[in-house]
This record gives C-alpha cells, structure tokens and sequence, in this order.
C-alpha cells in the first residue's frame, strides 16, 4: 500500500454529550503534539470517525448510494443519463467509476494510517488516561482498523467462496513506508478476526449502551463513556466477529457472536410510536455502531427528494418503482401482507409526484435524533443466527423481527432453501439504502441480483485496486 502523508484532523469540539454529534475538521498538526495528552488521543479518534463519515466513504457511498446501486435497489441500470448508470452496469474501467473506487480505497488507508498512528503512539502511556479509556480508546483503533480492513476485503477480495487463495487487499498495521504484500482473502479474513479478538477483550471492560444517553440523569463525567453507540464499541467488535465468521463459513462461530449481541439487554427494537414521535427514521434503538454526519441534509436533498416541487434531477435521484405492483412493492411482498411493514408504510414517503425511501429523513425537532448513519444494527444478528441455525430455529429468529415490524409471521415447516430465500428478503426490505445487500449477494457469490439484467460474475463483485496502487506495485 502506498503510504499515505499522515496527517491527525483535530475537531471542533463541543462541550458536553454533543462533541461528536458537532465535531468538524479544524485544522493538522504533529503527531508528537497531538498525542501528548489524552485529549489528544480522543481528538485523533474523532478525526477517523469524521473521516469515515465523509461521502466518498460510509456517509454515501458505502451505504446509501453506490453500494446499494450495485445491489439494484434502485432504477439505474436501464438508465444511460443516470450519474450511477455505470456503477449500476459494472463497468469498473468508466472513468467516473474509477474515481469513486479511488476515493474508497485512498480514504479508507488514510484513516487505517491514522489508526496504526494511534496505535504506535499509545503504547506505554497507560498512567495519562482516566480509568477505563486507555483500554477502551486502544480498543477502538484495533477493531476500526480491523472493520475497515474487513470492508476492504469485502470489496476489492475476490469471493471467499470462490477465491480464499487470491491476493486481495494489503493488510498494514504499522506507519512504515514500505510496500505491504497483497494478503490472500483468507490470511486478510483471519488477520480481521484475529484483531477483532483483541479488540473485543480490551473493550470488555465498558459494556454499557445507552441509547437515551442524552437524558441529564444518564450523562456520565466521562464523555468518552457516553453514546457508545458512536464508537466502535465491545457490542460493535462481537457483531464484527459474527460477520466475519458467516464471511469465513464458520457458522458455529458466526452464531456464538451473533447470539452475544442479541443476549446483551442494550438493545432494542423500533417501534411505531417511536417513529411518529421522534420521527427515528435510521432506528436508534437497533444501533450497534453507527456514525453521525452533520452534512446529510444535502444528500438527502440530492437523492431521496424532489426539489422544487416538481420532477425534477430523475438522473440524480435513487428511488424504484413504488405502488402498482413495482419493484418496491415486490420487495416488500405487499400482496402477501408486508403492506403493514413499518419499513415501508414509515420509510417510504411522496415527494412530489415520486416515491422516496425516507430513512435518511432525518428532521426530528430534536437534533439528537438527525444525522445518524448506522453501520450495524440489531436485526442483522438475528438474520446471522437464522442463517446458522436449522430451518426451524432460523424461522424463530426471522419472525422476531418481523413480529416487530408490523408483518405475519412465516409459517412452520420451511427448509433450508426457502429459509435462504426469506433471507434475501429480509435483507433487501431491512437495508434498503444502507450497502449490506451487495455484501450478502457476494458472500454467497450469488448467481443472480435480484432486478439485475446483468449475471453478476466475479468481476461485478470484486472492484479492481486503483490504478495508482497497481503503478506503485510495479
């Protein structure tokens, strides 16, 4: 891997529970300045978590937009004046495609490298921390560096099914400026869960999410204690783990962590009233790990809205067919009862004359309610247990959460293949507009995506390493 310069953003930091709701790039310093207190150290991990949060990375691409154009959960690919109609087509060598990928891979290695900055210079500093965040912040970088490079493999590794002996991603854990070798999927596959491991012992120490953090009589001295939600967080590394096992095909594994974060008490499912009356569109309650951006509003503007009134940037907006028996009645099986599914009676609304999914409609007259981007949330371990459990114990998972959202529960007697199936379906109508369906089409290295005029191969599930990347190897 190319190293990149490695450069700390320092934050605008606000007092009180709101620091990283509020937190902006204000301006690069030193290393050696900056992690001369514990302060500093926090600062740097704000700075990964804003760089996360950016468009190029999980504030768009890697969940609402392109990753979720790849999925075909939306009207791109029949449409040549579309600015996703090449993402929607697989043609990684489009010159705008291109850029994208670059900027997914430049930006998820700058902040690796400003993880293993923290990591380099954390060490033997214990005595500066207040109790319990030495471990917990060292904690953090680990199973963030382990995340990212997990998301990394997912994306540029070939299939694991298909090709755990292929070189995939490089796998770096120091700031050195030398050439990292490409790591077979499977190596890069147990380096992400060797390192979530260590994560998830030093993280152990603080297990407690509370997601109404922002009551006065839940505010804790220490901030870093609170809205653990918005850190990678011991619950985040345990439901990492199950990914990573169900990505290996270590089902027994997958379901031991899977299970640990259902089991944990801290979370809990939506609820309509919650929707109505604090217009929770992301569903905090589910969030195991999520990150705030406080630039949404333009993106939700941008593609899930019609400006003006009118039908206006049909080339720009990601949206599908709704009502009338379209795609996004399909998705939610309207006619075999999902018309009272809260995901698409509370997540879908009119805008203009189109049809919006509404989850990044976030306006609740409460801001701590806005500008959340879940990363992981609680049905997705339920979905990872029904998959590692037999037919009948996999329908008892599904249908909790369906109970929860509004939908009839599916019946006794399903097989194995009809359990996968309700799977698939879960995962478009639970994820829509947040990127994990196409992870769930590779893993499996699905024949078929679902809407998709085009067989998906292994070239439309593995995008290609960046040009620049390729020229430094040679």
């Amino acid at each position: 891997m190319r190293l990149l310069l490695i450069f700390i953003s320092l934050l605008t930091i606000a007092s009180g529970c709101n620091k990283w709701l509020d937190a902006k790039p204000k301006t690069l310093i030193e290393s050696e300045q900056l992690f001369k207190s514990e302060k500093g150290f926090e600062d740097a991990m704000y700075g990964v978590y804003t760089t996360m949060s950016r468009s190029s990375l999980y504030g768009e691409q890697l969940t609402m937009s392109f990753l979720d154009v790849l999925a075909q959960q939306y009207n791109c690919q029949s449409k040549p004046s579309h600015i996703f109609y090449q993402v929607a087509n697989y043609n990684y060598l489009d010159g705008g495609v291109k850029t994208r990928i670059d900027s997914i891979w430049s930006l998820m290695y700058f902040s690796i490298t400003n993880l293993n900055n923290v990591l380099l210079n954390i060490e033997g500093k214990k005595s500066m921390f207040q109790p319990q965040n030495y471990d917990l912040i060292k904690g953090e970088a680990i199973g963030l560096r382990a995340f990212l490079h997990f998301d990394l493999l997912r994306l540029f590794g070939a299939p694991c099914l298909t090709g755990a002996a292929k070189p995939a991603i490089p796998y770096i854990k120091t700031v050195s400026g030398g050439v990292t070798p490409l790591s077979t999927v499977s190596a890069a596959l147990d380096s992400v869960i060797s390192e979530l491991k260590t994560a998830s012992a030093l993280l152990s120490g603080y297990k407690t999410i509370n997601y109404n953090y922002y009551e006065p009589e839940n505010q804790l001295q220490n901030d870093w204690l609170n809205h653990r939600q918005s850190h990678f967080n011991y619950w985040a590394a345990e439901a990492t783990l199950a990914r990573a096992y169900l990505y290996k095909g270590d089902k027994q594994q997958a379901l031991v962590h899977a299970q640990n974060v259902i089991d944990a008490g801290f979370f809990d499912f939506q609820t309509p009233k919650r929707i109505s009356d604090l217009n929770d569109r992301t569903f905090i309650p589910e969030h195991v790990f999520a990150l705030s951006k406080f630039d949404i509003r333009p993106l939700e503007n941008k593609y899930f809205r019609v400006t003006g009134g009118v039908n206006v940037g049909t080339d720009i907006q990601l949206t599908n067919s709704y009502g009338n028996g379209g795609v996004v009645d399909q998705i939610y099986e309207i006619n075999a009862g999902g018309v009272s599914d809260i995901r698409y009676g509370r997540l879908w609304e009119l805008s203009g004359s189109v049809y919006f999914c509404s989850k990044w409609w976030q306006e609740s007259s409460n801001p701590i309610f806005n500008n959340w981007v879940p990363l992981v949330r609680l049905p997705e371990m339920y979905y990872i247990a029904a998959e590692c459990s037999d037919p009948a114990t996999a329908t008892t998972y599904l249908n909790t959460v369906r109970e929860y959202r509004g939908v009839p529960d599916l019946p006794t007697g399903l097989d194995a293949a009809a359990v996968q199936q309700e799977l698939l379906k879960e995962y478009q109508k639970e994820f829509y507009a947040e990127g994990q369906l196409f992870y769930y089409y590779k893993r499996l290295n699905s024949p078929v995506i679902r809407f998709s005029v085009i067989a998906p191969s292994e070239r439309a599930y593995t995008l290609p390493l960046p040009d620049s990347e390729l020229q430094y190897r040679n």
